[in-house]
């Protein structure tokens, strides 16, 4: 295939903390009051006031535990992210996404105290969004940090591909955040701090012309 050819794939950050669901307009850039902005590669700072044509580094905010009785909470969950993707040009299709953590340097810091290493929790869930989820340390799968052997992350009806740029061709909704022990020294990890936190997404890919010729045949 041609390197024009080749798909423009966009991730976007969502509010869990937004009650609407952006179900209706999840491959529109600031179509709901539930979009932040458009993931960025490194460390950006999207524009609050243009959050649809800027882009940001997705965060991993509020670590939440409770201090109120006793035990002492081990680790420190943080305020879940959510992302979808979805194809911003038309003339490709992508298939088989395999969601995986490329580069997790930075939750060494962690572990270069004597505590257990730091690590990421993830939760893919079709077309349900989930308002003010929380994710505790264990209650669902981590994410891998090698190449995934099967997909990971579906269209929002749990098909394998996404084919066009309409609501129902976004990925699903997938809910990441970070667990770190308790005792870790503060500070800002990852892009824009010490060390990285880096994701990837594999995919196979083809050109959409075939897919609506084959289709106008039938």
């Amino acid at each position: 295939m041609p390197a024009g050819n080749f798909p423009i794939i966009r991730a976007f950050a969502w509010d869990v903390a937004e009650i609407a669901s952006p179900v209706g307009s999840r491959t529109t850039p600031g179509g709901s009051f539930a979009f932040k902005y458009i993931v960025a590669f490194g460390c950006q700072t999207a524009n609050p006031s243009q959050p649809a044509s800027t882009s940001g580094t997705l965060l991993f905010e509020d670590t939440q535990f409770d201090l109120s009785s006793p035990p002492l909470p081990s680790e420190l969950a943080s305020k879940p992210a959510a992302i979808t993707f979805n194809l911003a040009a038309s003339g490709t299709a992508i298939s088989d996404l395999r969601l995986y953590l490329v580069d997790d340097s930075a939750f060494q810091a962690s572990a270069d105290q004597g505590l257990d290493r730091a690590f990421m929790q993830y939760a893919p869930s079709g077309s349900l969004w989930l308002y003010n989820l929380t994710l505790p340390s264990g209650s669902v799968e981590r994410i891998p940090t090698t190449i995934p052997t099967a997909q990971n992350v579906f269209r929002q009806d749990g098909a394998n591909a996404l084919v066009g740029q309409q609501d129902k061709d976004s990925s699903e909704f997938v809910y990441l955040n970070v667990v770190v022990p308790l005792g870790t020294s503060l500070g800002t990890y990852g892009a824009c701090g010490s060390g990285i936190l880096r994701l990837g997404l594999v995919f196979n890919y083809w050109n959409n012309d075939f897919i609506l010729e084959f289709g106008d045949k039938s």
